[in-house]
């Protein structure tokens, strides 16, 4: 009986954690001292070459300086990761709920798609954050990675049973 609710507590849960990192300030979230130890020259070096944009913005070592610019691919893939586990978990609970399984991807897509957006609103609301429709799209990627990956490992899970 538990194991029909456990997928569905733990998405309600896993979104609570999302809501909980959007309701933070940049700087609580800063890492920067952290990653202030490898502003060194041989680092500047090694990144000084790379550079992007990103929500109209230039990312770049030279722009942000190494802790920055390394700060920048952290939060991004923690974006990602938070969201696979997000769209892995959706997926689950569709998957439990609606037997149709092309109903359970594109209802899982559209709940993905639907928290990322409202994630990015909510940062809006939060002091000191700035929303990116870029992210909602980094959001959704990362959540259509997770709806992937279960599928891929509940497809080698049903090969490989004995």
């Amino acid at each position: 009986m538990i194991h029909k609710y456990l997928f569905p507590i733990l998405l309600v849960l896993w979104a609570m954690v999302i809501f909980f990192f959007s309701s933070q300030t940049y700087e609580e979230q800063s890492i920067t001292p952290f990653l202030a130890q490898f502003n060194t020259p041989y680092w500047y070096d090694k990144l000084s070459g790379i550079s992007f944009m990103y929500g109209g913005v230039e990312v770049s070592a030279q722009i942000a300086g190494v802790n920055g610019f390394l700060e920048f691919f952290l939060r991004k893939g923690a974006h990602l990761f938070i969201f696979f586990v997000f769209g892995l978990l959706t997926y689950r609970v569709w998957g439990h709920f609606v037997k149709n399984p092309v109903l359970s991807f594109s209802g899982s897509l559209i709940c993905v798609l639907f928290y990322a957006s409202a994630d990015e609103l909510h940062q809006k609301l939060t002091g000191g954050r700035t929303p990116l429709w870029q992210d909602i799209m980094l959001d959704t990627f990362g959540g259509l990675l997770g709806i992937f990956c279960f599928l891929f490992l509940y497809r080698w899970r049903m090969r490989h049973r004995t």
